[in-house]
């Protein structure tokens, strides 16, 4: 992991260094739902650090979905609820895609290879828990929008207060529909947070 991170930000650098103005290069957060084809339904996490050269979009992507259950823990006449994590999908990606950019708005789209995860909690027949886990390939996909900054100005902390001289870098919100062709595929939309240089100033 540590040394696939270490490649992407090598070849980052090498293509960034060759540019005149700044480059398109930033990192977003997004939460949201997913479903898989057996129409179980979790939580979406994910983070990716993207370049783009021209139209050309690079990414990196981690995404989890996390499909809770709810147990009850017997108190005598009480029986107590808890929430049990069932169903955990982890996912690490390369994609390749092509983004466009429309004065503070962008939208883009994406496909590649990832790496998979999938732990499932099962119970045996005398009410014990263990988790099943599974390695598997997969094709990534991703449809993403974007609202930025239009111009230079100085960074914003919270969206108020302004940090220094005017500059590129800023923040971003938007949505993005993911999903990954595998084993266990899924379908997911979240709301997506951004923060670098969106585009070129």
């Amino acid at each position: 992991m540590k040394t696939t991170v270490n490649i992407i930000f090598i070849f980052i650098f090498s293509l960034v260094s060759s540019q005149k103005t700044n480059p398109i290069i930033y990192a977003d957060l997004g939460i949201g739902y997913a479903r898989d084809l057996t129409k179980n339904g979790g939580i979406l996490q994910y983070g990716s650090l993207n370049y783009q050269n021209k139209k050309n979009l690079f990414t990196f992507r981690y995404s989890e979905i996390n499909q809770l259950g709810v147990s009850f823990l017997n108190m005598g006449l009480l029986a107590l609820p808890i929430l049990s994590n069932d169903i955990k999908m982890e996912e690490i990606a390369l994609l390749y895609g092509r983004r466009y950019i429309d004065d503070n708005f962008s939208y883009s789209f994406s496909a590649g290879l990832s790496t998979n995860n999938y732990i499932q909690k099962l119970k045996t027949e005398d009410n014990n828990y263990y988790k099943d886990r599974s390695r598997y390939i997969g094709i990534p996909l991703e449809f993403g929008i974007k609202w930025f900054k239009k111009d230079k100005s100085p960074y914003r902390i919270y969206e108020l207060i302004p940090v220094g001289r005017p500059t590129g870098f800023g923040n971003s919100i938007g949505f993005k529909l993911l999903g990954n062709i595998s084993k266990h595929s899924y379908v997911g939309l979240g709301v997506d947070f951004g923060i670098g240089y969106h585009k070129e100033y």
